[in-house]
């Protein structure tokens, strides 16, 4: 075996490792349920600091503003523009969104998409946030008999989780369910006092459980072990942290959060006597890719991918960057590789004749020919046996093995093979 690894190529990785920390841009832009107990987003600020995140704030909440008066108040519209913010977080009037589905269709809608196409305006990357707030402690008693629903919590509850779903799924955004982690608390644990006491605006636990759903929904991790104020004991807190992410994680689809990760990779392949590269494009969830093949040349390349061949001058070391771009270029990664370009003892005309075909594997399977009953081993590139076991019906299974570049050996001969 030892001779089959001396003829591969050598690849040396310098990746470019992925910071832990996080930093968002986040703009709020509500009314007194916002700014309440110093602000939902000064206190998201400090849990993401305590979480070792990064988060920019700023918020224009005036007392009781609609989404129809944010359309028109030149500080709203100001700060959408003083920026690329990555988040612009909407709450509309608490009331508004629980009224009838006519009237909230007459009196919301039209303002949210009017918010959120000065945010798309400004830059495209945006993503509009809708603050599902959470109902009067015991129902809208002065809209009660025009709208039975807002008799009761839970009626007004249902009411405002409809709408802000509604108007998320309209303006292709995403949604905060504050108001939905804010039932479970009262259901599980009613002792939590969520209210001020005027049955209406948030406590410092309700503030508290604002900001760590916000954690959750926008950095889409756990604030379960995040700073808190002093004004909430570490038991309570605790409790919200973890009803807070359990009811983003649970529904994301309900929430519209994606949380696909965009992975960058490529490997190696020489399958020529001269200095001709094949790069295997393994990265995942990008629309497009750009190669830097530290020659001084580089190429585009767009999904779905497959071999990127690249010509070198000469033999040698050479620093290969991929960057792949998600999200219509929203979002990107890189990653590099010194990766030494040489003759391998690989050919074409091994890769034609060898009766191992396909190459790559599709559809997970390797057909062989004049190797009926045979054993075979698989190997990584780093020599670890993958696997080892007969030929059957002129079919390698490799359905379960990882995407990647493997050494079939079938005798005394050696293949490689990308799966």
């Amino acid at each position: 075996m030892k001779n089959i690894f001396t003829i591969l190529l050598i690849s040396i990785s310098c990746l470019v490792i992925a910071q832990e920390t996080q930093t968002k841009s986040v703009l709020f832009l509500g009314n007194s349920y916002t700014y309440y107990n110093g602000g939902v987003d000064q206190v998201l600020k400090q849990i993401a600091t305590s979480k070792g995140d990064i988060v920019e704030v700023q918020s224009n909440s005036p007392s009781g503003y609609t989404f129809e008066n944010h359309c028109t108040n030149l500080t709203s519209l100001n700060y959408i523009k003083s920026r690329e913010w990555d988040y612009v977080v909407l709450q509309e009037q608490s009331q508004l969104p629980s009224f009838s589905p006519a009237q909230v269709a007459l009196e919301s809608y039209p303002y949210a998409k009017i918010l959120c196409d000065s945010i798309r305006s400004n830059s495209v990357c945006t993503t509009p946030v809708f603050f599902i707030t959470w109902g009067r402690e015991n129902g809208d008693a002065g809209n009660c008999a025009s709208y039975t629903p807002l008799c009761t919590y839970e009626g007004m509850q249902w009411r405002l989780r409809q709408s802000y779903v509604e108007m998320a799924e309209l303006n292709n955004g995403i949604v905060a369910p504050v108001g939905m982690v804010w039932k479970s608390i009262r259901d599980n644990y009613p002792t939590i006092d969520l209210y001020q006491s005027d049955e209406s605006h948030p406590s410092n636990n309700g503030t508290y459980l604002a900001a760590c759903t916000f954690y959750a929904t926008i950095f889409n991790k756990s604030p379960e072990g995040a700073a808190f104020p002093t004004t909430v004991d570490a038991t309570t807190a605790g409790i919200l942290q973890t009803a807070a992410w359990a009811i983003v994680n649970d529904s994301l689809d309900i929430w519209l959060i994606d949380t696909t990760t965009l992975r960058v990779d490529f490997q190696l392949l020489q399958l020529t006597k001269n200095v001709s590269a094949y790069f295997y494009n393994i990265s995942e969830n990008a629309d497009s890719c750009y190669w830097e093949f530290g020659d001084g040349e580089a190429q585009w390349q767009y999904s779905p991918f497959d071999m990127m061949v690249h010509a070198y001058p000469e033999v040698g070391n050479y620093d290969v960057c991929l960057t792949g771009y998600g999200y219509n270029g929203c979002t990107s990664k890189t990653i590099c590789k010194t990766e030494y370009i040489s003759v391998t003892g690989f050919d074409n005309s091994i890769a034609k004749n060898s009766n191992i075909f396909p190459n790559p594997v599709k559809n997970g399977t390797i057909q062989i020919t004049n190797h009926k009953e045979q054993n075979y081993s698989l190997y990584s590139t780093d020599g670890k046996q993958i696997r080892n076991s007969l030929i059957k019906n002129d079919i390698i299974d490799v359905s379960d093995v990882k995407a990647g570049v493997y050494i079939l050996v079938i005798g005394d001969k050696s293949y490689k093979i990308v799966i």
